[in-house]
């Protein structure tokens, strides 16, 4: 069983505000385990059992993808729920958002972003640079990242268990941070976390 490092995530970044961020609260072993693949059903129970009415929905995505390798020729319903959490312990900006995403109600991939305006670069930069502290803990091997779209930039790290990953395109976690909109003094930065896994799903052996 892999522990779903983006979940874990999620989790501690609804926790208690007391604790102080060197501490490493964001630890992913302390609380529960979600598998890849896990039902829907049984992630809302234990999402709800845990932070109840501290986590909004904002919103609900459903979509049909095409057939996928290996899936029987069926469509694929792809399905996303939009969270905002009251306060954040791990993600220290602004409109913070956690995206929970479902293939036929199976889990595969969460996310977790955060905003930071242009004169918060160095705030922003301490959060990301304590989140890879906290991710390197249980993903070792980190290999760097630049994400360049139109006019936004980004840096970041893909991050594996274990050094050779040449046959395992299962499970990724990623950080980043983006500068969009560079020429924008009023833009911001998005920090991001990205954790994916499409063990169990009928997507297993495809992209992302």
């Amino acid at each position: 069983m892999k522990r779903s490092v983006l979940i874990s995530l999620f989790i501690f970044a609804n926790s208690l505000l007391s604790h102080a961020q060197d501490t490493l609260t964001c630890g992913f072993e302390t609380l529960f385990t979600i598998k890849a693949g896990m039902s829907k059903g049984d992630v809302m129970e234990l999402v709800n059992n845990k932070f109840g009415t501290s986590l909004n929905l904002v919103n609900t995505e459903v979509e049909k993808l095409p057939p996928y390798k290996g899936s029987g020729g069926d469509s694929i319903i792809n399905e996303i729920l939009s969270y905002k959490p009251q306060f954040s312990q791990c993600f220290h900006g602004v409109n913070t958002l956690v995206h929970l995403q479902f293939a036929d109600n199976k889990l595969y991939k969460a996310y977790i972003g955060t905003e930071y305006q242009k004169t918060a670069y160095q705030d922003m930069i301490a959060n990301y640079n304590f989140l890879r502290k906290v991710i390197k803990a249980n993903w070792p091997y980190e290999k760097g990242i630049k994400l360049s779209n139109g006019n936004s930039l980004g840096f970041g790290y893909d991050y594996t268990k274990t050094k050779s990953t040449t046959n395992n395109k299962t499970e990724k976690v990623s950080l980043q941070y983006v500068n969009e909109e560079m020429n924008q003094p009023h833009s911001i930065y998005r920090l991001e976390v990205l954790w994916a896994n499409l063990k169990n799903t009928r997507m297993e052996g495809s992209n992302y």
